[in-house]
Formats: C-alpha cells, structure tokens, sequence
C-alpha cells in the first residue's frame, strides 16, 4: 500500500542510511534538543539497563558484581515498585524464568501490553490510592509468609513508589489523609528528598520498615533513582533502607513550611506525639541485605552528553550543580551559564545540559508542570534578553509533568511571539501555573506517554552563533542517524 506518509517514512531511510556526511535536510535548534533527548530516553532503555546488570547461568545468578547460588533457595520472590517497576519485573522475570516463585508488581499505570507473570496492583501518584494500600498490605502479607533463609527477595525500586505503594503507620490515619499530606507537599514547596522525610515518618513500608517484614530472608534490592547524589533511601522513600533523617531534620521541615497548620487534624496528632521521633527500625547493613543503584539522573547526563558532542558535534557543558532550586532563579542561572558558554566558544554551537527537579509551587488552577513552567520562563528571558538562535527543552524521563499529559515542553527564540500572534498570554499562562495550553497550542508540548522509565527531569539548552535563512543549522551541525535509525 503506497501512502505519502510511507514515501516519506522510506525516503527518510534512504537519507540516514547514506551516514552523516551525505544528510542534507537541515534541523533547526528546537529540532535538535527535541532529537537528543529523544535518543537520550531511548538510550536508557530500562529493560537494557536491568540486563546489562542481571543475568543468570543455570542456578548462577549475576546481580551486578555479586553472584548467587541459586541453589541454596527454596524461593525467589520479586517485589516491584514504582513508575519503572513493569520494564524491570518484565526483564527479571525473563532472566529468571522457572526459578521465579512468587512476588507483585505495583506501577501507577497499566501498560499498553501486559506480559507480566506476577499479579499487577496500580497504586496512585502523585497522592496514594485505594490499589497503593492494597499493594503495600499484599506485600507485607506476602513477605511474613515467605521469610526464611531459604526465601531470596529481589526488590525493584524506582522513582513515584512514594505514592504508588504506602501504608499508614497508625490505624488513625486514613487513606484521605496520607492523599491530603501529599498534596499539601508536592504545593508547599519541599524538595522530594524533604517530601520523603515526611513521608517516611508516617508509612508502615517506608523506612525500612518493609524489608523488616522479611529478616531472615536474603535480599537483593535495585534501584532506579529520581533522586540526588545516590541517595537511595529517597528513592521511594527507602522501603528496604533505614530512614537517616534524624527526628530533628523532620522537625525542621515541619516548621520551615508550617505542615502542622495544614495537615489533616489525625496526621498532625500522630506527629505532635512524638512518634516520629522514635525513628525508624534500623535495618541491618550485612552481607545478607545488598542494594545496586543501576541508573540515575547523573549516568542519564552522561549519555546526553555523549548524544550531543558525538551525533551533532556541540561543544557541551554540564551543569551538575543546577539542580533543585526556585524555579525562577534555576531558569536564571541555566540562562547565565548558557550565554557564559557561549562567550567561551564564540564560533561554535554550544549546549548545555542538566537535570533535577525544579522548586516550582503551584499557584493557579491551571495545566501544567515544573518542566513547561521552566521553559516559558526561560522563553520571557530569552525574549528580554534580545538573545537568537537559542532552543530549550525540559522534560521528565518519566513522561508526566505536572497535572499535565505531557512530559516537558520545548521554545525557541520565536515562541513567545507566535503565541501572541495566536491571541495566547505568556504571563497569563505563568501566574495561572497554565503553561500546558500554550505549549500545546504551538506544537511544543512534549507527548511521550508514560516511558516506564524515571531519573528525573532532563534539560537542554542549546544556542547557535550563525544560524541559516531557512532557520537550520550550518552543514557542520547536521545530526548523524541513531543507531535505531540506521538499523530500520
């Protein structure tokens, strides 16, 4: 069946086959952040990432660097948790085969296609719901049944399992409760690892207190982090680690956002209690319980890096120290750091790359996320600045940002005048915390769908001294193909 999307989808193979020297057809700035962090989320691929890492000969299982017999177990139990726990358990399960005997995975969507051997529970995010508590009640159940030196527990732990998977800590806290707690954190402020202090001090599997559950049992825990500096008792606030926050840390935030005011009356009673400050149990750091983080936001980095410099030749910098703040003041210092770049390397085409989560409180009813709130902010400098050729993306490896159905957005230089051209306000859109609409609107919304992957958010900046009549790049800039590319 001959089609003109077909002709074109075979003429565009024909052109990257022939390699990076003969490509012809152009791509302006905003085209080339879009196709890095294309490549950059493919590149991270989860079910890649879990292979390369686990593999299994016979009754030898290779978990990184550590190898387990097989044989010495009676029972292999996977639990699964969080935004990325299908690709993982769907790659475990694969590696393990016969040898898996029992487990659960517990993501906040179902996927397109349902391979999953292990029973599947769909927990809320970003606040818990009905399926978390089912989840988290199950896994606990399951765990005190299995517990026993001859039962080896592979955890799978990813980024969102704060919502997805969680239980209350006190019979007087309800599920509307813990919901209330989580909206009231993800508006007021807090930076996740600050959200996950709270959080821990009020959850049954947080804490460590889920690996508790089973401590006679060897485990094996995997972490996918969303978080900063390896910290992966913050990775869904460390269910097989023990909490580090001391009761004074969680005292602090308390009072640095005045949570106690604006939290239900049971949660604020529980904490006014001084239960919290009795800790969490600790777990026991020993050769039977071992915890591999096997990907990130900062590895997720170094492979944009390498996407940038090599398949379109950018000089790249990375801004490894702007990650969390004020979203205004972080678009700011992006926006100096590029121009700072720029200064250093004045004939080439220069991008700079980051990741983290921006500190972006909501403040109106709108659509939209930190991601699309980060580059219109950056496209008003952009336009104050009087700057040219420059592009910006920023979007979550996860494929949500905010209340909105995309994953980030993108802005060029041209983006603010062809929405006023549109009838469309910029500023009306950042005090209304409105962003999604506009972006939309202009064909900029980043629209992934859910990836099933979550090392935070990525982004790109990217600005070009000389850019062509027709809006694309010199001939030096033409990108290579992808590898995927190549390949069809």
């Amino acid at each position: 069946m001959d089609t003109p999307s077909l002709r074109k989808r075979e003429r565009r193979r024909e052109r990257l086959g022939r390699g990076r020297a003969d490509v012809r057809e152009t791509m302006g700035p905003k085209e080339i952040v879009r196709e890095i962090f294309q490549r950059t989320l493919a590149a991270i691929d989860i079910a890649t990432t879990v292979r390369n890492a686990v593999s299994r000969d016979g009754d030898r299982l290779r978990v990184v660097e550590e190898e387990v017999d097989l044989a010495a177990f009676r029972r292999v139990v996977v639990i699964a948790i969080g935004k990325a726990s299908v690709a993982m358990a769907e790659a475990v399960e694969e590696i393990l085969g016969e040898r898996l005997t029992d487990g659960l995975v517990v993501a906040n969507a179902r996927p397109s296609e349902d391979r999953l051997r292990l029973p599947l529970f769909l927990g809320g995010h970003p606040v818990p719901n009905e399926g978390s508590l089912d989840a988290a009640t199950r896994a606990l159940e399951l765990l005190r049944q299995v517990d026993s030196p001859e039962t080896l527990l592979l955890f799978l732990i990813s980024g969102g399992g704060s919502a997805i998977f969680e239980r209350p800590i006190d019979p007087s806290i309800e599920l509307s409760d813990l919901q209330e707690v989580n909206r009231v954190l993800v508006q007021c402020g807090a930076v996740i690892g600050e959200m996950n202090v709270v959080r821990r001090s009020l959850s049954a599997v947080k804490g460590g207190r889920l690996a508790l559950a089973a401590p006679q049992s060897r485990q094996i825990s995997l972490y996918l982090s969303d978080v900063n500096d390896d910290d992966l008792a913050t990775v869904a606030s460390g269910p097989t680690l023990p909490d580090p926050a001391s009761p004074e840390a969680l005292a602090e935030i308390l009072h640095r956002y005045d949570l106690l005011s604006r939290f239900p009356p049971s949660v604020t009673a529980w904490l006014r209690r001084g239960e919290p400050r009795k800790g969490s149990p600790g777990v026991d750091p020993g050769s039977s319980r071992t915890h591999h983080l096997l990907l990130d936001n900062r590895r997720a980095l170094a492979v944009g890096w390498q996407i940038a410099a090599k398949d379109f030749g950018l000089t790249v910098g990375l801004a490894e120290d702007l990650v969390e703040e004020e979203v205004q003041l972080l678009a700011d210092r992006h926006l100096d750091r590029l121009q700072a770049l720029a200064q250093e390397h004045p004939a080439a085409a220069v991008c700079l790359l980051s990741g983290g989560e921006a500190i972006c409180p909501v403040r109106g009813s709108g659509v939209g996320g930190r991601n699309q709130e980060f580059v219109l902010r950056l496209a008003l400098a952009i336009e104050r600045r009087k700057l040219r050729g420059v592009a910006i993306l920023s979007a979550g490896t996860d494929g949500i940002d905010g209340n909105s159905p995309a994953a980030g957005a993108v802005a060029d230089d041209h983006s603010l005048r062809r929405a006023r051209q549109v009838g469309l306000h910029p500023e009306q859109a950042l005090a209304g915390s409105d962003a999604f609409p506009l972006f939309s609107a202009l064909g900029d919304a980043i629209m992934t769908g859910p990836t099933g992957n979550n090392v935070r958010d990525l982004r790109i900046l990217l600005i070009v001294p000389a850019v062509s009549s027709d809006g694309g790049l010199p001939p030096s800039l033409h990108p290579s193909p992808s590898r995927e590319e190549l390949s069809t």
